[in-house]
């Protein structure tokens, strides 16, 4: 696992999983783009590189493993709440911290209910066992 400083970059989004992703984007491309909604099995958010931030929808279902098997990214971003750091994880590595700290939750009604994993908030926990992998 490795970090990416990341630079500043004026808010336009409300969401912050939306506004990680742009940051994340600026710093690797300098260029300020909008979120692209394209599905995981077609490419990563940036490049090969899937974007999470807290809170971040992992997938629907419960099973990470075929998840990643079938995600078309190589490397996934965890941007902390700030926006300023973010941890670049393997496939392995994000596994291994989606296990750690994802949970179980449903789509809503009108999205069908169906369970999908979800990271939780970000948490001192969740940055020491970053911090314990770079």
């Amino acid at each position: 696992m490795t970090t990416l400083t990341l630079k500043p970059l004026t808010r336009t989004y409300r969401n912050n999983g939306q506004h990680a992703e742009q940051v994340y984007r600026y710093t690797v491309t300098g260029e300020i783009a909008k979120a692209d909604n394209r599905p995981a099995t077609e490419c990563g958010d940036c490049g090969n590189t899937q974007v999470k931030s807290a809170r971040a929808t992992v997938c629907k279902g419960t099973d990470i493993i075929s998840h990643v098997k079938s995600d078309a990214a190589t490397s996934y971003a965890y941007v902390i709440a700030d926006c300023t750091l973010a941890y670049i994880m393997s496939k392995p590595e994000y596994v291994e911290f989606v296990k750690a700290f994802a949970t179980v939750t449903r789509e809503s009604k009108a999205n069908g209910g169906a369970e999908k994993l979800r990271l939780k908030s970000e948490s001192r926990a969740m940055r020491e066992w970053l911090e314990a992998r770079v």
